[in-house]
């Protein structure tokens, strides 16, 4: 109340946000809200793939989770909610998120050193870095077993047209549902998706064929 970020109504006996408030929203670039943008198309892809899907970034050494989608006929997938975090190393979405991060930022989260949430979750470095590798080849990482059994995700990058990582994209189910003959489903649906999400995002600029469309473009995205 003292440096006027909140006002006290005695009347009410409530408290709001002050004028100083204002000051910094006026600072924050004009943009269009990403999770405003994302949730008429993510909730689409959860009904169309009866799966759960989650739109995530990273922050500070972790993947956190900006939303969910269910599907009604999908296993929902709770784990992981709204504002929650998940290791670098664990699951698709986080690996797809480190595997864009400048080197320099990838080297710093691996010295905080990796997490086990099952026996499948990969944590030696030499292998996560393979892993990060083939995800920037194919520009998708798949993930089966590493933080739930019996539960496996796809993700995929999204970009500023000036190819930096802004977000991952990530679909969740049962692994038989997520994972059919060794290949990971609904591959061209989540490419749908994200592409859908980058063109209404940024209207006004197209997105460079950065080096992950090119990776899907070779798998005939």
């Amino acid at each position: 109340m003292q440096d006027g970020f909140a006002a006290f109504d005695a009347q009410s006996q409530k408290y709001s946000l002050g004028l100083e408030i204002l000051k910094l929203a006026g600072a924050v670039p004009e943009r269009r809200d990403l999770r405003q943008i994302a949730s008429t198309i993510l909730s689409r892809l959860a009904k169309t793939t009866g799966s759960t899907v989650f739109l995530s970034v990273y922050h500070d050494g972790s993947a956190v989770c900006l939303d969910q989608f269910h599907s009604d006929r999908s296993v929902e997938v709770r784990w992981w909610i709204v504002g929650g975090q998940l290791p670098m190393n664990c699951g698709a979405a986080p690996r797809v998120l480190l595997a864009y991060l400048p080197e320099a930022e990838v080297d710093r989260v691996l010295s905080r050193g990796t997490t086990r949430l099952t026996p499948h979750t990969t944590t030696d470095p030499r292998q996560l870095a393979k892993e990060l590798e083939e995800v920037r080849q194919r520009g998708w990482s798949v993930a089966v077993d590493d933080v739930i059994e019996g539960l496996a995700a796809i993700a995929m990058p999204l970009f500023e047209p000036d190819g930096r990582l802004v977000a991952a994209v990530s679909l969740t189910g049962l692994t038989p549902h997520i994972v059919r003959n060794g290949q990971p489903n609904f591959l061209d649906d989540m490419r749908d998706a994200v592409r859908e999400i980058s063109a209404n995002l940024y209207s006004l600029s197209a997105p460079p064929l950065h080096r992950a469309a090119r990776a899907q473009s070779a798998i005939g995205g």
